[in-house]
């Protein structure tokens, strides 16, 4: 019983080494427990963790996989080892140990973050990207996203060849995506490779008017749309030298800034857009439903500012030839002065 009680305390007692940087002492005091075989699935753990962060990876290793192999009481063992699988780039068996965990605690972010890594990283680029899809919803920006900010990472680390890898797997998912190359280009700048990060940006000003027109779709602000896409337009507007896309992007920063809240601001880009262009719709939509949203807010006189737009919108919508738009703005102002609002 008193060596139980005194087992007892050195495990707790542990903890308080480690955190003081004691690691020799807590190594010792684990070793003994071992020894004696005390609460293994803990004493085990413990040790594993502490090799780890003393970058013993092969005695961490070894503690794990006792635990998972001996123990009833396995699962931060498996969180544990497939971690470090990750870490020490044992990429199949990272990716066994992942869906291991998964088949008891299938929403966990972070492992299914290892099991994807683990996927690209050992080549298994198809397998990759169907993952990929299938852990954020078919919502290609958000992969984009996730991709970008696992690049952000791995340049922090000056590990290039891996963030390279993760931009292959940007041009499966988005092909000639101009922030991918901007990013492509960065890394060979890092890299010393001048030549192919001057190839690269000049192949950005031929991509990237193509990728706007085919990525972008002017719709409504009360459609969900994604921000990100959005941002993603707009940091490009450095490559605009010419301003060919000078309407557009000042529609987009409306867009952005309805989406943030900052109504008001949205309201300013919209009529700076229709001063670019006045002979395009879009700005005048945009405008209406934004003076539509504000009336709402003790301002009635945009009511009838917004059914101003709604018109000029309806005549320009004739005059190309998509009645269909025309006669959705005809709704509008009816709902507009019904106080209803359709979108």
């Amino acid at each position: 019983m008193l060596e139980s009680i005194k087992s007892m305390v050195n495990l707790k007692s542990v903890d308080k080494n480690i955190a003081d940087n004691n690691f020799d002492i807590a190594l010792e005091k684990l070793n003994a427990l071992i020894r004696e075989d005390f609460r293994p699935s803990q004493t085990y753990l413990k040790r594993g963790k502490l090799c780890k962060k003393l970058l013993m990876y092969d005695d961490a290793y070894s503690d794990f996989t006792y635990i998972i192999e001996h123990c009833a009481e396995k699962k931060e063992a498996y969180f544990e080892r497939a971690f470090l699988n990750f870490e020490i780039s044992n990429f199949y068996e990272a990716i066994l140990d992942a869906d291991k965990i998964l088949s008891w605690d299938e929403t966990n972010f972070e492992v299914k973050r290892i099991k994807l890594l683990s996927l690209i990283y050992s080549k298994q680029e198809n397998s990759a990207c169907e993952y990929l899809y299938q852990i954020f919803d078919n919502q290609k920006y958000r992969i984009i996203q996730f991709l970008f900010n696992e690049i952000a990472m791995l340049l922090a680390q000056d590990d290039y060849s891996k963030g390279l890898k993760l931009l292959q797997i940007i041009d499966i998912v988005d092909k000639d995506n101009p922030i991918k190359l901007l990013k492509e280009a960065t890394i060979y700048g890092f890299a010393g490779d001048t030549t192919k990060q001057d190839e690269l940006l000049k192949k950005i000003d031929s991509v990237f008017p193509k990728y706007f027109v085919s990525h972008f779709r002017f719709s409504d602000m009360y459609e969900e749309k994604d921000l990100l896409e959005i941002c993603f337009l707009l940091e490009l507007k450095i490559f605009d030298k010419n301003g060919i896309f000078a309407y557009p992007m000042k529609v987009l920063e409306g867009y952005r800034n309805h989406l943030e809240g900052h109504i008001t601001d949205s309201k300013t880009c919209f009529e700076e857009a229709i001063s670019i262009n006045p002979t395009k719709p879009e700005g005048y939509v945009l405008l209406g439903q934004t003076l539509q949203l504000m009336s709402g807010y003790d301002n009635p006189e945009y009511k009838k500012l917004a059914e101003e737009n709604y018109s000029k919108a309806e005549e320009i919508y004739l005059k190309e030839n998509c009645p269909q738009r025309a006669e959705d703005m005809r709704r509008q102002i009816k709902h507009l002065n019904s106080g209803v609002n359709i979108y």
